[in-house]
C-alpha cells in the first residue's frame, strides 16, 4: 500500500506540474527578439488559440495560432510578408523560431523592470537626451541589453525616412561608432537652449577631428538627430584617418590598450567576478608590488576596495575616459586628499608591450580612500551588487548591526582585533580536545593490538591531529572574518603552512604505524613477500607524503613549486648517484619479491655460506648460520649470485655405503642386497621410483654395498628421522641374515729369522 501511495503521489505531482506548465504557456507580453542582422521589441497578445502583435522598429505585425507550445503564423512589414514558426521553452521565458526559409528568429521575455526602461528615459533637455542615449547604448553594446537598445531607439530622430529596417540599423550603428570613438564630457553638452535645435561637438582624444551632434526638440522632448548613412560613413572614415589608421578594426584594436579599456575591463570583470571576470579585472590593475604568497588573498581584496571607491566616485561613462593608447602621462580618474585613482602605463613581462592599468599607488591607497568615503552612497544608476570578497560581506553585516566596531585603532578595525584573541583561544582548546579524543578513540579501538602499538599510535597520532585542527581552525576563522585579506595575510599563510605540515606529519605517522602493524603480521608468515611489499609500500607512501608536503608548503608560501620539483629531481639524481649501492639493494629487494627464490625459514646456500633465512628487508637479507651466527647479505649480491635453496626441495636424497666382510658368501651377499632394497621400499617416506642397491667396490677392509634413493620429505627433521629408521632396519636385516659388518682391520704376523724369511717377505708383512 505504501508503494502504491508513493506511486500515485508521484504521478499526481507529474501531471500537476505538466498541467501547470500548459496553463502558463502564454505568449502574451513583451519579448526582446533578434535575428541574423537585427533585433526588435515584440509585443504579443494571446486570446483563446490565436496570437497577434506588433514589433518595432519596422512597424511590423504578427498573426498566428497555437498548437501546443508551437505558434505558427505570418509576419507583415513594408507590404511584404512571410511565414513564422515559434516554439516556447519549458519555463515560458524564451522561444526559438524560424522565418524566411530557415532564418532564425529567437527571443526572450522582458521583465517588468526591463519593460519600464522606455518610461524611465529622460530627454527634456539636450544634455539629458544625450546622456540617456549614451547610457543606454553603452548598456546595449557592452552588456548586451536589448531592452536598453529599444529604449535608446526612442531617443533617435532620423533625417529622412529610412528606406528599410536595415538602413535604420546601419545609420544607428554608424552614429554610435562616432560617439564611441570620441572622448567628451556629457556635462559640457548644452542644458538649456533657446529654440528647437542644439548641437554638441565631439571628437577623439587624439587627432584634430570634430563632429557635431545635432539635437532637435519636438514638443517638450529632445531627440538626437541621425543623418543619412553616407554622411555618417564619411565621418567615420575621417576619424579613422585622423587617428592614423587604415581601417576601423585597426583603430579599435589599438584602443583596446588604453585608459578607457582598462576601466571597462576592471568594472565589467568585477561585475562578473564569479563567472569568469576575475582574471579580466585583475589584469587591469598593477599588483606587481604584492608578494606572490599573498597574491591570492590580497588581490581580490584590493580589487574590491577599488570597486567600492569607483562606485562611490560616480557613474562611469566610457566615453568620458580617454581611449588614446599613446597618451602622454597618466590618466587621473579621481582625486582625493586620501589618494587618487590613476591609470598609467605599466611595463609588461619581458617581450610584451606596456599595458594601461590602475597604478600600484592607487591600489595601495584604496583602503584609506575607501575609509574616507565609505559613508557616501553608491552613485545613481549603478546596480547594487554583492561584494567580491568575504571581508566586505562580513564587514557590511557588522556595519549594519554594530557600526561602533568599525573603529580603526591601528592597522585593523576593532572587530578584527577582537576576532584574533578569540580565534587563538578557540583554536588551542579545539585542537587539544580533538587531539585527546583521537588518542582516546585509538586506545579503545586498538585493545586487541599489541600494547606498544596501541600506546604509540595514541600518542603519536594525537599530537599532529591537535596541531592540524588548531591551525586549520585559525585559517578558517581568518578567512571567514576577512583577516586573510588584510595585513594579517602573512599570519594566515603561516597558519596554512603549519596546517599543511601537521597534515603531512599525521599522514606520515599513520603510514609508519600502519606499516609497522602489517610488518608484525607479515613476520608470522613463512613468506617474505609480505615483508618486502609492506616495506616498499610504506617507504613509497612516506616519500610521496613528504614530497607532497614540500610542494604544498611551497605553494602556500608562494615559493614556485616548479623550482622545488626541479630541485627535488636534481637532488634525487645526485642522491641516487651517491647512493647507487643502496638503490641497487632496493631494486634487488624488489627482484627478490618478484622472483621469490626462497621463504622465511628456508635453508639456502649463497656466497659459500649455508644458513636459514630469517628476514628479507629492502636493503639486505638476514640469515642464521648453523653455528648461530647472524649473516647479513646485501640484496644486490643475492640477486647477482646463484642461490641453492635447500629448503625448497620436494624430496631429499639418501645415500648409504654398507661395508660387509670379505668372508661373506656370494649367495648371502645377493640375498642381502635383495632384502636391503625391500627394506628401503618399505620405508613410509621412500620414493618407490628410486632405490638403487648393489655392490659398489672393493674396500681396503670390506666389500662396499651402496644404497641410493630419495625420501619424499622437504623438512630436515623428517629426513633425519626417516634416515634413522632406515639405518636401524638395515642393522636388524644384517643380524637376521647373519651378515657381518666389516671394519678396518690389519693382521700382523711376527716371524723369527730362523723361519728363513727373506728380506722381501719381512717388508711385505711390515711395510713400515
Amino acid at each position: 500500500m505504501v508503494r502504491v501511495g508513493v506511486l500515485c503521489a508521484f504521478l499526481l505531482a507529474f501531471f500537476s506540474s505538466h498541467l501547470w506548465a500548459q496553463v502558463t504557456d502564454d505568449w502574451s507580453g513583451r519579448w526582446d527578439t533578434y535575428w541574423r542582422d537585427g533585433e526588435a521589441r515584440l509585443l504579443l497578445q494571446q486570446q483563446d488559440g490565436k496570437v497577434s502583435g506588433t514589433y518595432d522598429p519596422g512597424e511590423g505585425r504578427i498573426e498566428g495560432h497555437i498548437e501546443g507550445r508551437v505558434m505558427r503564423g505570418s509576419w507583415f512589414q513594408d507590404n511584404t510578408s512571410g511565414t513564422i514558426v515559434f516554439a516556447l521553452s519549458e519555463d515560458g521565458h524564451s522561444f526559438t523560431g524560424r522565418f524566411v526559409d530557415g532564418e532564425y528568429w529567437n527571443g526572450k521575455r522582458v521583465s517588468d523592470v526591463a519593460a519600464s526602461r522606455l518610461a524611465d528615459v529622460i530627454h527634456d533637455t539636450p544634455r539629458a537626451a544625450l546622456r540617456s542615449l549614451v547610457y543606454l547604448e553603452n548598456e546595449a553594446v557592452y552588456e548586451g541589453s536589448l531592452s536598453a537598445a529599444n529604449a535608446a531607439d526612442s531617443l533617435l530622430l532620423y533625417v529622412g525616412q529610412p528606406t528599410d529596417a536595415r538602413d535604420e540599423r546601419r545609420r544607428r550603428r554608424l552614429l554610435w561608432t562616432l560617439l564611441d570613438l570620441s572622448t567628451f564630457r556629457i556635462y559640457d553638452a548644452p542644458r538649456r537652449v533657446d529654440g528647437e535645435a542644439a548641437e554638441f561637438s565631439i571628437g577623439p582624444a587624439a587627432g584634430n577631428f570634430e563632429y557635431s551632434i545635432q539635437l532637435r526638440k519636438i514638443g517638450d522632448e529632445w531627440f538626437v538627430v541621425v543623418p543619412p548613412a553616407p554622411n555618417l560613413r564619411r565621418a567615420v572614415d575621417d576619424i579613422v584617418a585622423a587617428l592614423g589608421h587604415d581601417t576601423l578594426s585597426q583603430l579599435k584594436e589599438a584602443a583596446a590598450n588604453s585608459p578607457r579599456a582598462a576601466m571597462r575591463d576592471f568594472l565589467q570583470g568585477t561585475r562578473n567576478w564569479h563567472t569568469g571576470g576575475r582574471e579580466r579585472a585583475l589584469a587591469a590593475i598593477d599588483l606587481s608590488f604584492l608578494p606572490p604568497r599573498l597574491y591570492s588573498f590580497e588581490a581580490p581584496l584590493l580589487a574590491d576596495y577599488l570597486k567600492q571607491v569607483i562606485d562611490r566616485a560616480g557613474y562611469v561613462t566610457w566615453q568620458e575616459i580617454s581611449d588614446n593608447p599613446d597618451r602622454a602621462g597618466a590618466y587621473v580618474f579621481y582625486r582625493h586628499p586620501a589618494g587618487s585613482v590613476v591609470i598609467e602605463q605599466v611595463p609588461g613581462p619581458e617581450g610584451e608591450p606596456t599595458r594601461w592599468k590602475f597604478s600600484a599607488e592607487t591600489l595601495r591607497n584604496a583602503p584609506q580612500l575607501f575609509a574616507q568615503m565609505q559613508d557616501l552612497p553608491i552613485a545613481a544608476g549603478i546596480s547594487p551588487s554583492e561584494p567580491i570578497t568575504r571581508f566586505f560581506r562580513v564587514r557590511e553585516s557588522i556595519r549594519a548591526k554594530f557600526p561602533g566596531l568599525l573603529l580603526r585603532p591601528g592597522p585593523l578595525e576593532l572587530w578584527q582585533w577582537l576576532v584574533i584573541p578569540l580565534s587563538v583561544v578557540f583554536a588551542v582548546v579545539l585542537g587539544w580536545l580533538i587531539g585527546k579524543g583521537v588518542s582516546l578513540v585509538l586506545s579503545r579501538s586498538l585493545r586487541r593490538a599489541e600494547r606498544g602499538l596501541r600506546v604509540g599510535a595514541a600518542r603519536r597520532l594525537g599530537r599532529p591531529t591537535a596541531v592540524l585542527v588548531g591551525a586549520g581552525f585559525g585559517v578558517l576563522v581568518f578567512t571567514w572574518a576577512g583577516l586573510a585579506e588584510t595585513v594579517l595575510g602573512t599570519v594566515t599563510v603561516a597558519l596554512a603552512a603549519i596546517a599543511a605540515t601537521a597534515l603531512c606529519w599525521l599522514l606520515y605517522t599513520a603510514t609508519e604505524l600502519t606499516g609497522g602493524y602489517f610488518q608484525q603480521r607479515a613476520k608470522r608468515t613463512s613468506g617474505f613477500v609480505d615483508d618486502i611489499a609492506v616495506s616498499l609500500v610504506t617507504g613509497a607512501l612516506k616519500i610521496g607524503i613528504v614530497a607532497a608536503g614540500i610542494i604544498a608548503i611551497a605553494d602556500i608560501t608562494g615559493i614556485p613549486y616548479e623550482g622545488v620539483i626541479a630541485g627535488l629531481g636534481v637532488g634525487g639524481i645526485a642522491l641516487a648517484f651517491a647512493a647507487r649501492d643502496t638503490v641497487s639493494n632496493l631494486i634487488g629487494g624488489a627482484i627478490l619479491m618478484s622472483d621469490r627464490p626462497f621463504h622465511r625459514g628456508d635453508l639456502i646456500e649463497a656466497e659459500g655460506q649455508m644458513a636459514t633465512v630469517e628476514n628479507v628487508g629492502l636493503r639486505s637479507t638476514r640469515m642464521r648460520t648453523f653455528d648461530d651466527s647472524l649473516l647479513v647479505i646485501p640484496n644486490s649480491q643475492l640477486t647477482d649470485k646463484s642461490i641453492v635453496n635447500w629448503g625448497q626441495r620436494r624430496k631429499r636424497k639418501v645415500r648409504l655405503e654398507i661395508s660387509l666382510r670379505y668372508e661373506t658368501p656370494r649367495d648371502r651377499l645377493d640375498a642381502f642386497v635383495t632384502q636391503l632394497r625391500a627394506a628401503y621400499l618399505a620405508q613410509p617416506a621412500a620414493d618407490d621410483t628410486t632405490g638403487y642397491v648393489g655392490l659398489r667396490s672393493f674396500g681396503e677392509s670390506a666389500l662396499t654395498v651402496e644404497l641410493w634413493g630419495y625420501f619424499n620429505l622437504a623438512d630436515y627433521d623428517g629426513y633425519i628421522a626417516a634416515r634413522h629408521r632406515l639405518i636401524g632396519d638395515i642393522v636388524d636385516l644384517a643380524r637376521s641374515m647373519d651378515v657381518g659388518f666389516a671394519y678396518p682391520t690389519r693382521a700382523i704376523r711376527l716371524l723369527s729369522e730362523e723361519d728363513g724369511n727373506t728380506e722381501d717377505e719381512q717388508k711385505a708383512s711390515n711395510p713400515a
